[in-house]
């Protein structure tokens, strides 16, 4: 299968990842989004197995680093054929006005950016310095609040829903991966999260 990538969203989506990877091995531990992919639509997914056949297919076709690749795939075939998780079980629906926060809740929680800030704080004691501080949250958010204006039209345009696909047991401590698919009537979102265990 030959994936087709939409790159409207390629230069808002570097730096959020870039972001997340770095803030989020600082925090070690919460997760945070370690992959984001958008294709437009080949084929038609209409089941968990192909849905898990797709996220091969990706990983096959463009693979993430080393570091995680392997773990990842792993992940997703311990869940694939998993007696105590049924991804099947874990179909839900996503629509325009849930999906920004759904994609929020995969993504660093503030608290975590909180801890850059406290550390420039003790840095930098000059008031006169104080409001030129940047907030690397709020930097964060905006461009993840601008990747999120991008993709959602793409992925809902003329419906009111997408299906989403939760593919590995997120909610066990071992797992140190969340996959998510979300199928939508023109394009496929893959997303990743990770938790550093």
């Amino acid at each position: 299968m030959t994936l087709t990538a939409d790159t409207r969203y390629t230069s808002l989506l570097a730096p959020i990842l870039a972001t997340e990877l770095e803030y989020g091995e600082l925090a070690y531990g919460p997760n945070f989004l370690l992959d984001f992919k958008l294709f437009s639509a080949t084929e038609p997914i209409q089941s968990v197995s192909a849905a898990y056949q797709f996220v091969k297919s990706v990983y096959t076709e463009t693979p993430l680093s080393e570091a995680h690749l392997e773990p990842l795939l792993s992940t997703i075939d311990r869940d694939a054929t998993s007696d105590s998780w049924s991804a099947k079980d874990n179909i839900s629906n996503l629509t325009a006005e849930t999906f920004g926060p759904w994609l929020v809740g995969c993504c660093l929680a503030e608290e975590y950016f909180a801890q850059d800030l406290e550390a420039q704080d003790l840095e930098t004691k000059d008031p006169e310095t104080e409001d030129s501080k940047t907030n690397p949250y709020k930097t964060h958010r905006s461009a993840l609040d601008r990747l999120i204006q991008t993709v959602q039209p793409l992925l809902f345009s003329d419906t009111k829903s997408a299906t989403l696909y939760t593919l590995t047991d997120s909610n066990n401590e071992n797992t140190p991966y969340s996959v998510y698919l979300t199928i939508g009537p023109t394009h496929t979102l893959l997303v990743v999260s990770h938790w550093i265990l």
